[in-house]
Protein backbone atom coordinates (compact mmCIF):
# COMPACT_ATOMS: atom_id res chain seq x y z
CA UNK A 1 0.00 0.00 0.00
CA UNK A 2 1.23 3.65 -0.42
CA UNK A 3 2.85 5.29 1.77
CA UNK A 4 1.87 8.98 2.15
CA UNK A 5 2.36 12.21 4.63
CA UNK A 6 -0.45 13.63 6.03
CA UNK A 7 1.43 17.26 6.92
CA UNK A 8 0.02 19.27 4.25
CA UNK A 9 -1.12 19.27 0.67
CA UNK A 10 0.47 22.09 -1.01
CA UNK A 11 2.65 22.76 2.09
CA UNK A 12 -1.03 24.02 3.99
CA UNK A 13 -0.91 22.96 7.58
CA UNK A 14 -3.94 20.01 7.62
CA UNK A 15 -6.42 19.27 10.80
CA UNK A 16 -6.40 15.90 12.19
CA UNK A 17 -8.34 14.02 14.40
CA UNK A 18 -7.08 10.81 16.47
CA UNK A 19 -9.57 8.84 18.16
CA UNK A 20 -8.66 8.63 22.07
CA UNK A 21 -9.92 6.26 24.69
CA UNK A 22 -9.87 9.20 27.08
CA UNK A 23 -8.51 13.03 27.08
CA UNK A 24 -5.41 13.72 28.46
CA UNK A 25 -4.03 16.07 25.62
CA UNK A 26 -1.36 14.68 23.73
CA UNK A 27 -0.75 12.01 26.29
CA UNK A 28 -3.70 10.49 25.44
CA UNK A 29 -4.44 7.01 24.72
CA UNK A 30 -5.06 6.00 21.30
CA UNK A 31 -8.96 3.91 20.84
CA UNK A 32 -8.05 1.09 19.19
CA UNK A 33 -11.64 1.85 17.37
CA UNK A 34 -12.82 4.78 15.29
CA UNK A 35 -16.88 4.56 16.22
CA UNK A 36 -16.03 2.93 19.81
CA UNK A 37 -13.54 5.95 21.19
CA UNK A 38 -15.07 7.96 24.69
CA UNK A 39 -13.55 11.26 22.00
CA UNK A 40 -11.36 12.58 19.92
CA UNK A 41 -8.22 14.44 19.64
CA UNK A 42 -8.08 17.17 17.00
CA UNK A 43 -4.71 18.54 16.61
CA UNK A 44 -2.69 20.34 13.38
CA UNK A 45 -0.15 17.92 11.90
CA UNK A 46 2.51 19.75 13.68
CA UNK A 47 1.21 19.78 16.84
CA UNK A 48 -0.31 22.69 17.81
CA UNK A 49 -4.03 23.43 18.52
CA UNK A 50 -4.82 21.05 20.28
CA UNK A 51 -8.45 20.47 21.00
CA UNK A 52 -10.90 17.41 22.88
CA UNK A 53 -14.25 16.76 21.04
CA UNK A 54 -16.21 14.47 23.09
CA UNK A 55 -18.08 11.70 20.98
CA UNK A 56 -21.47 11.30 22.93
CA UNK A 57 -22.32 15.09 23.10
CA UNK A 58 -21.12 15.71 19.37
CA UNK A 59 -23.34 12.92 18.01
CA UNK A 60 -25.73 13.79 15.62
CA UNK A 61 -28.39 11.42 14.41
CA UNK A 62 -27.58 8.01 14.29
CA UNK A 63 -23.79 8.67 14.08
CA UNK A 64 -21.54 6.26 16.29
CA UNK A 65 -19.25 8.33 16.18
CA UNK A 66 -19.13 12.50 15.55
CA UNK A 67 -18.25 12.54 11.89
CA UNK A 68 -20.23 15.63 11.05
CA UNK A 69 -18.42 17.65 14.56
CA UNK A 70 -15.10 16.51 13.47
CA UNK A 71 -15.40 18.32 9.52
CA UNK A 72 -17.43 21.29 11.52
CA UNK A 73 -13.85 21.42 13.43
CA UNK A 74 -11.87 21.58 10.64
CA UNK A 75 -10.40 18.02 10.59
CA UNK A 76 -9.27 16.85 7.06
CA UNK A 77 -7.36 13.93 8.09
CA UNK A 78 -8.18 10.85 10.63
CA UNK A 79 -6.28 8.48 11.65
CA UNK A 80 -7.12 5.48 13.01
CA UNK A 81 -6.83 1.41 13.43
CA UNK A 82 -10.08 0.25 12.66
CA UNK A 83 -13.65 1.70 11.85
CA UNK A 84 -17.08 0.58 10.81
CA UNK A 85 -17.65 0.41 7.06
CA UNK A 86 -20.74 3.18 7.28
CA UNK A 87 -18.31 5.65 9.27
CA UNK A 88 -15.44 4.93 6.65
CA UNK A 89 -18.69 5.97 3.50
CA UNK A 90 -19.65 8.69 5.55
CA UNK A 91 -16.04 10.05 6.15
CA UNK A 92 -15.45 9.72 2.70
CA UNK A 93 -18.95 11.49 1.89
CA UNK A 94 -17.34 14.65 3.79
CA UNK A 95 -14.00 14.30 2.15
CA UNK A 96 -12.38 13.59 4.83
CA UNK A 97 -9.12 11.82 4.03
CA UNK A 98 -8.51 8.32 6.40
CA UNK A 99 -5.12 6.95 6.85
CA UNK A 100 -4.59 3.41 8.92
CA UNK A 101 -2.17 3.54 12.19
CA UNK A 102 0.62 1.01 12.50
CA UNK A 103 2.09 2.06 15.71
CA UNK A 104 1.59 4.44 18.20
CA UNK A 105 -0.17 4.04 21.95
CA UNK A 106 -0.63 7.64 23.02
CA UNK A 107 -1.58 10.72 20.48
CA UNK A 108 2.11 12.31 20.71
CA UNK A 109 3.71 9.03 19.51
CA UNK A 110 0.95 8.82 16.50
CA UNK A 111 2.45 12.10 15.49
CA UNK A 112 5.70 10.84 15.36
CA UNK A 113 4.44 8.23 12.63
CA UNK A 114 3.08 11.11 11.02
CA UNK A 115 6.55 13.66 10.92
CA UNK A 116 8.26 10.34 9.40
CA UNK A 117 5.68 10.11 6.79
CA UNK A 118 4.88 6.27 7.86
CA UNK A 119 0.87 6.45 7.15
CA UNK A 120 -0.99 4.58 4.81
CA UNK A 121 -4.26 4.93 3.22
CA UNK A 122 -6.82 3.26 5.08
CA UNK A 123 -7.39 0.11 3.21
CA UNK A 124 -10.25 -2.72 3.26
CA UNK A 125 -8.14 -3.86 6.08
CA UNK A 126 -9.23 -1.67 8.50
CA UNK A 127 -12.90 -2.44 8.30
CA UNK A 128 -14.60 -4.03 10.72
CA UNK A 129 -17.62 -6.11 9.22
CA UNK A 130 -20.15 -5.24 11.53
CA UNK A 131 -20.70 -3.35 14.80
CA UNK A 132 -21.58 -6.90 16.00
CA UNK A 133 -17.81 -8.02 15.05
CA UNK A 134 -15.65 -6.93 17.41
CA UNK A 135 -12.51 -8.47 15.68
CA UNK A 136 -9.56 -5.63 15.36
Amino acid sequence: MRQSNAFSDDNKLRRIAIPVSENRGMMSPVSRHFGKSEGFIIVNADGTGVVYLDSVSARTGGECAPIQALHWNGVEDILCYSMGRGAYARCLELGLRIFQLAMGNIVSEVLSEVSRGQLKHFGEDGLCASHDNHRH
